[in-house]
């Protein structure tokens, strides 16, 4: 197995799922692509176009920011109305929602 086989851990997949719930995530990142902000089922690791024009990759380093600065890179076609999540999360459940959100697979 390969870097790109990395298995990811399902407690930390289950934590993250909890924590997505807890903080109503899906009340805006719904699959059907019908909430105020972007699905992310198929996100992790494709390229995102964000306003402006500029692309990024959805990954670890983007994540983290959309939480902890969701204003910084909004994707192309939504709002900046999500609310950070600085000082909200520990480091540990920062890394159970990048671990949840990268095991979202999918069709993007």
């Amino acid at each position: 197995t390969g870097p790109a086989m990395k298995t990811l851990n399902p407690t930390m997949v289950a934590a993250g799922a909890s924590l997505f719930k807890d903080f109503k995530c899906g009340d805006c990142h719904k699959s059907d692509n019908s909430g105020k902000g972007p699905r992310l089922e198929g996100l992790f690791g494709h390229k995102v176009e964000l306003e402006g024009g500029q692309t990024v990759v959805a990954d670890e380093g983007y994540i983290r920011e959309s939480i902890l600065n969701p204003n910084a890179k909004v994707v192309k076609g939504y709002k900046p109305v999500m609310p950070t999540f600085q000082g909200q999360l520990e480091e540990e459940e920062i890394l159970q929602l990048l671990t949840y959100v990268e095991s979202l697979k999918g069709s993007k």
